[in-house]
């Protein structure tokens, strides 16, 4: 056997594998006239490392004579393989035909994985980390370094500007370690003070709200503000600088700031230097280029006017403004440039926006990509943009709007890129799903219901094909309700809406209980599909008209102590049909944030609906209007505001079928006005006991044929992750009696709550936990005691706008 020839830990160098490759060659018997010949090559001490996977990058093979270059190139590819932290290279046998025993000593499996002394980031933050490291695998240093700067990184980005992070690796049994990760997380670093220095015509506060990095405060530990971050900071260096080219300050110039750290290293101060420069107006605008419409028309979608102080602002929405023109009308590459005249002495800036349009591009196909489970049909059906048609920009940001309002995704996009031509575009609608089923079962407990039980089965896109299915059932003290529900918009592909309902509820006012049993069958148009024989119509997309025909057995049970009022308290069948015209411009149907809603209808149960020779003689007659509103406006940071008005009539159909007592109005509750008991808030009377006039009177709801509400809700983000939003609301509505609109009992006419709740969208659906707080309380007249409780908790499945 011939002495140890070399050892390398880690990576060789280029001189040291030849050296050792010479040191073979020598070893060999000085009288021999010719290079050795391998006689075998083996490798020895792989344990989980197969032998074929490392004899599979030595080239040096039996039977070949030993080559310098070749001995250079095998080593260095054994080394390569990451598995090892030793390689020894021997010669064995016969000098002249030598056995070269590649011996290794392999690297340590990773055991386990972990992270120690992070106190103020959860483990689960690492997570993602961690696991770029799999236990039972060959150790990778490389690995664990870039690990070690990620999760340098991540307490960087967390406000931990001085955490250090350092690795190690604990030894485990069977030649395996732990890879851990030590943390000192040291204090948060807390910007304490921005001090701007030469801002003199913008003032602090108004640069101060452009930048993402604010000063800490004593809540600034509780979340991100105040945090420092390096990248955040240049980037809120150009929004200072676009603040003042903003306000015409176009020469404006942003120095370097100064950072430095408190003695104690937990807060950090930042000094930025600018110099403002001259205030510059705007003079002549033009327009130059390939121009395809006329100046004034141009001139007329331009926000930047001539003597006004330059804006950058404007001039970005202007040529936003110009270029859509331009490919709304074909022209997908359609470019405008600003030019700039800037006269220093007089600080006017003349403005001349130079367009280029290219040539017309047409759509050649049309991609839906990431739909897994919705149908292709589902989605193009709400595009704007189809193969052949020529590009639009418009038709693109409507597609993507359209798409997102169904709800069933996390993200739509729209991207284009070339086609098999220069004048063609293929256009991909990219979509990530989400969960659109719902299964819940839920309890809980209100004021005024007391214990409430709450399930819902429900698939807002039953197999894929747009429809909704759901079963939903309710029970508390007061009310009951069980409801099977179907929804196709677009039924068989058309602008047709087939809509069925079937239900059986149970309601317990305060004089009487109604039963209910009955169903519904819809039928709908979109208007947009008269356009071709009614051009105004294509404007009225989303604007939808229905149809439904309602028949529901209703039974109406009195209490004991209003027999007076018996003959109101009237059971029997309510044939109707409805006419509604409905508007949904709603970002999302499921999860609306920013849009309109509108409903109004109309509704009659006349006598030739509810023929005796079917219904006999207890039949109810009526009709009955209503409006629903709804507005939804995003505000700042993730708060969205929301405003509902909802109103509604009912009248008798003649003098000899008064409306029945169980038809009318009553508010109160989760879903009207909250704060007060379900179905409480109505016109009253005092009535007695039919027959006995000495007997004490008792104040008795009536129910309005009139009633309005009004609801205004700031919905709060708290952890988006999760889906876990808060609410504050304020509500206002009452219910009328005939012949008024007025309650002189109540300051408005109307009763006002106000209160705060949780909105959870979990997987399974959104729930909600309210409380409200009854602001105009009622009296007894009789006892002086209030009727209505301070609060009220309640809590449902479902949405509300």
């Amino acid at each position: 056997m011939s002495p140890l020839c070399h050892t390398f830990r880690g990576l060789v160098t280029r001189s040291q594998a030849s050296a050792l490759a010479l040191g073979l060659l020598l070893a060999a018997p000085a009288r021999a006239a010719t290079a050795p010949v391998i006689g075998a090559v083996e490798v020895e001490g792989t344990r989980r490392v197969e032998v074929d996977a490392v004899k599979a990058v030595i080239s040096s093979k039996p039977g070949q004579p030993l080559d310098e270059a070749k001995l250079d190139a095998d080593l260095r590819g054994v080394v390569k393989l990451g598995f090892f932290s030793d390689v020894v290279l021997e010669q064995r046998g016969d000098p002249a035909r030598p056995t070269l025993v590649f011996r290794v000593a392999e690297r340590p499996a990773v055991a386990e994985v972990k992270i120690e002394g992070n106190d103020e980031i959860s483990t689960d933050d690492f997570k993602e980390i961690l696991g770029e490291i799999k236990p039972f695998t060959i150790l990778d240093t490389t690995a664990v370094r870039k690990a070690l700067k990620k999760i340098q990184d991540k307490y960087v980005e967390k406000g931990f500007y001085l955490a250090e992070v350092a690795s190690r690796l604990d030894p485990r049994p069977d030649n395996q370690v732990a890879v851990v990760f030590a943390v000192q997380e040291h204090a948060k670093v807390q910007v304490k003070k921005i001090t701007f220095i030469g801002n003199a015509h913008v003032p602090r506060e108004d640069l101060l709200a452009y930048m993402q990095t604010q000063e800490g405060g004593l809540l600034s530990y509780l979340g991100s503000s105040g945090t420092y971050k390096e990248e955040s900071f240049q980037r809120d260096l150009q929004a200072i600088q676009f603040v003042y080219q903003d306000r015409g300050y176009v020469t404006v110039k942003v120095g370097k700031p100064s950072v430095s750290l408190s003695p104690d290293r937990r807060w950090l101060y930042a000094t930025i230097r600018i110099e403002e420069g001259e205030q510059y107006t705007v003079g002549k605008i033009d327009y130059s280029g390939e121009l395809l419409h006329p100046k004034e028309l141009l001139h007329g979608l331009t926000r930047m006017k001539s003597g006004e102080i330059f804006s950058r602002s404007k001039v970005a929405k202007d040529l936003f403004a110009l270029s859509d023109l331009y490919r709304d009308e074909g022209y997908a590459y359609a470019n405008v440039n600003p030019l700039t005249a800037i006269d220093a002495k007089t600080r006017i800036i003349g403005l001349t926006y130079d367009v280029q349009p290219g040539q017309k591009v047409y759509f050649e196909r049309i991609e839906v990509v990431g739909n897994s489970k919705t149908r292709d049909k589902v989605i193009r059906r709400e595009a704007r943009i189809y193969e052949g048609a020529l590009y639009s920009q418009t038709a693109i940001n409507v597609t993507k709007q359209r798409v997102n309002a169904l709800g069933y995704f996390e993200k739509v996009e729209v991207t284009t890129a070339k086609g098999s031509a220069d004048d063609k575009m293929v256009a991909r609608i990219e979509v990530k799903e989400k969960s659109t089923g719902t299964f819940q079962i839920g309890a809980g407990f209100s004021s005024y219901e007391n214990f409430i039980l709450t399930g819902q089965i429900s698939q807002n896109n039953f197999f894929g094909w747009g429809t909704t299915l759901s079963l939903q059932v309710q029970w508390s003290s007061v009310r009951q309700l069980g409801q099977l529900q179907y929804i196709d918009p677009y039924f068989l592909d058309t602008r047709w809406t087939f809509a069925f309902d079937l239900y059986a509820q149970e309601g317990i006012y305060t004089t009487f209980t109604r039963r209910s049993m009955g169903g519904s069958v819809t039928w709908g148009y979109e208007l947009v599909g008269l356009s071709d024989w009614l051009p105004l119509a294509r404007k009225l997309e989303d604007v939808r008209l229905f149809t439904t025909y309602t028949n529901e057995y209703v039974r109406v049970t009195p209490s004991s102590t209003d027999a007076l009022l018996a003959n109101r308290y009237k059971s029997g069948t309510s044939s109707s049909l409805r006419l509604s015209l409905q508007v949904d411009r709603r970002d999302n149907r499921l999860f609306p944030t920013a849009g309109w809603y509108a409903s109004l209808s109309a509704e009659a149960a006349p006598p030739f609906l509810a023929p005796t020779t079917v219904f006999g003689q207890n039949v109810n007659l009526f009709t009955r209007y209503a409006v629903d509103l709804r507005y939804y406006r995003p505000i700042w940071a993730g708060l969205v505001g929301r405003v509902r008005v909802n109103g509604g009539y009912i009248g008798a159909w003649d003098r000899d079928h008064l409306v029945p007592i169980s038809e009318l109005f009553y508010l109160g509750g989760i879903n009207s006005v909250r704060g007060y008991g379900t179905f409480t808030l109505s016109p009253t009377e005092r009535v007695g006991i039919q027959g006995d006039p000495l007997a004490p009177t008792a104040l008795v709801a009536t129910g309005g044929n009139k009633q309005l509400t009004l609801n205004f809700e700031l919905e709060v983000p708290l952890v988006d992750k999760v889906g876990i939003r808060g609410v504050v609301f304020y509500d206002m509505g009452n219910a009328f009696a005939a012949g008024t609109w007025h309650d002189s009992s109540v300051p408005l006419s109307l009763y006002k709550s106000w209160g705060i709740g949780l909105r959870w969208f979990s997987p399974l659906g959104p729930l909600r936990f309210e409380w409200g707080f009854p602001l105009d309380r009622r009296r007894d007249p009789v006892t002086g005691s209030f009727i209505d409780k301070p609060s009220d908790f309640q809590f449902t499945i479902g949405s509300f706008f």
